[in-house]
């Protein structure tokens, strides 16, 4: 799991709250995609609703804005089930795609108290020579120098998030984060990275260990 808030970026101030002219259509101009019941032609009762970023939103509407319960589920599995009013969250918690409930407040996972993944936490911790970088066996490679952001990785020289693939820019940092990131997240090892890959922002090399 990643160790870092999911970005929820105002969903009720997209554009569910627009009215549609026709049921389950995709939109042309705005990529999104509504499945789900109307009432004057506004989004109405227990529906689904896409973002053009993947990102979709399951669960109740009130002329067309998340009212209710309801759910953001993101393409990494990750979920956000909250309290919805006017669609704006009041009340939710996030679960990692392993189950792993991030909590807002005195959060102790992977903390200087208890360094145990979440996959450590339910499996055990694996024997000397097999410490888990990752909460995932198999760590995804980022470049050298990069920060393992959990979704993706994070290049300090441009600033972005970026897919694990180095095909995507996934999004950007506030300050406060990035210093959280330096101070917590995997890095890249600082040594050249064994790629033939001509571009160094798609170079790949090995990770450090979680102890350094």
């Amino acid at each position: 799991s990643s160790a870092h808030w999911p970005r929820i970026d105002q969903p009720g101030a997209l554009l569910v709250c627009l009215p549609k002219p026709s049921l389950g259509a995709m939109s042309t101009w705005s990529g999104t995609k509504y499945d789900g019941p109307e009432k004057n032609e506004w989004y109405e009762g227990e529906g689904k609703f896409k973002f053009p970023n993947g990102v979709v939103y399951e669960g109740q509407f009130r002329k067309g804005e998340f009212h209710g319960q309801g759910a953001l589920v993101y393409p990494n599995g990750g979920r956000y089930q909250a309290t919805w009013e006017r669609g704006y969250a009041v009340e939710g918690k996030y679960l990692f795609n392993d189950g792993l409930l991030y909590e807002d407040r005195n959060w102790q996972y992977v903390s200087q108290g208890d360094r145990r993944f979440y996959t450590e936490v339910l499996e055990g911790l694996q024997p000397a020579g097999q410490t888990l970088l990752t909460n995932e066996k198999v760590p995804p490679p980022i470049p050298k120098g990069a920060y393992d952001y959990g979704s993706g990785y994070y290049d300090p020289v441009s600033e972005q998030i970026i897919s694990y693939d180095g095909k995507e820019v996934l999004g950007y940092v506030a300050d406060t984060e990035e210093r959280w990131i330096k101070d917590h997240c995997r890095k890249g090892f600082e040594q050249p990275p064994k790629t033939d890959m001509e571009s160094p922002a798609k170079a790949v090399g090995s990770t450090e260990s979680k102890e350094k």
